[in-house]
């Protein structure tokens, strides 16, 4: 069986619920390593300053937004800008967000996780493959596992993820939802502007396959062996090559000769949101995507210094099974029995 490990991103402006979501997580899976991830929020931007996604999501700043996250996007493509204005996030990001990054993480660290990785990679939204390579490059390398899984804070399983991912170790290095050539259809295909052609320049002066390839990047999977060839030929994605993560991921490990597939998740989707109801009613179908508020069954499972409390008030001859820290007696007895008294 392949060991497992999650690289787990929270979402910074609600942490409490993506740490509550990952208790359950845990307990359904006991054999997965969860590497607790937070991208610090950018309030700094080259050239522009400003940024479309400097305030969040939902928050529209009107003409002057698009404009200039087109011209940092556009100035990320070299790669000393891309690491000059890591290197300012980090500086920034680490005197704004101390007293955040601080209380996370001490949540993280009672919950018996591993230490908290606070990232500060450039517009992260389109570079999660950075973020990634930038871990493992420094305290991922460290760490014992075979496939690590990509997990945004807003997926749902309903399964543990040996049973949803398993059966792509068998065939694959790398698997992404919606893995294929890209077509010009496709956003991605040339946005930011001249991207497609820039990056089959980079791939020609390698000398690698120019063909291009497309993902929904999120729940995607990437074999050890693969990042550390990643690691090994000096690509860490550090505005190279020019264009998102959902693009040159794939991309890049297809060029290398590794081999990718696609994820077959049905209701893993950009939009509309999930409802309860609705995976009530598909509960088979392993992960959901997006599920941004926690499920009635989520919200059960107690903080590890809960359980600590509700420990010191058993009696003496009780029996109590954990998990992580996490004391569920209950849940952990169901879904042992579903992974055949494993």
């Amino acid at each position: 069986m392949s060991k497992f490990a999650a690289f787990y991103m929270f979402s910074y402006v609600d942490s409490a619920s993506a740490l509550q979501r990952l208790r359950r997580l845990r307990v359904i899976n006991p054999d997965v390593t969860f590497i607790p991830v937070v991208g610090v929020r950018q309030f700094l931007y080259l050239p522009m300053v400003v940024d479309a996604n400097m305030f969040g999501s939902s928050t529209n700043l009107r003409l002057i937004g698009p404009i200039s996250h087109l011209i940092n996007s556009i100035a990320l493509s070299t790669s000393g800008v891309f690491r000059l204005s890591n290197a300012i996030n980090k500086k920034v990001g680490a005197l704004t967000s101390r007293n955040k990054l601080i209380e996370l993480r001490n949540k993280v660290q009672q919950e018996g996780l591993q230490t908290l990785h606070a990232d500060f990679t450039p517009i992260i939204l389109y570079n999660g493959d950075h973020a990634i390579m930038d871990w493992f490059n420094t305290s991922g390398k460290l760490l014992d596992f075979d496939y690590l899984i990509f997990y945004e804070f807003d997926i749902y399983t309903t399964k543990p993820l040996d049973a949803i991912y398993g059966m792509y170790t068998k065939s694959y290095d790398a698997c992404f939802k919606d893995y294929g050539k890209a077509t010009q259809s496709w956003h991605f295909f040339n946005y930011p502007p001249g991207c497609n052609r820039k990056t089959r320049k980079w791939l020609r002066k390698r000398k690698l396959p120019t063909t291009l390839y497309r993902s929904l990047f999120g729940g995607s999977m990437i074999s050890r062996s693969a990042l550390e060839r990643l690691r090994e030929l000096k690509i860490d994605f550090s505005g190279e090559p020019f264009c998102t993560a959902e693009m040159r991921l794939p991309t890049v490990l297809t060029a290398v000769g590794f081999r990718c597939g696609k994820l077959r998740f049905p209701f893993y989707r950009y939009r509309p949101i999930w409802s309860e109801e609705e995976i009530r009613s598909i509960e088979d179908g392993g992960i959901f995507h997006p599920v941004k508020t926690l499920t009635s069954e989520e919200k059960k499972y107690k903080s590890a210094q809960e359980n600590q409390s509700l420990s010191s008030r058993a009696p003496s001859n009780s029996t109590t099974i954990q998990s992580g820290g996490i004391n569920q007696q209950i849940v952990v007895t169901k879904w042992r029995a579903m992974r055949g008294g494993k």
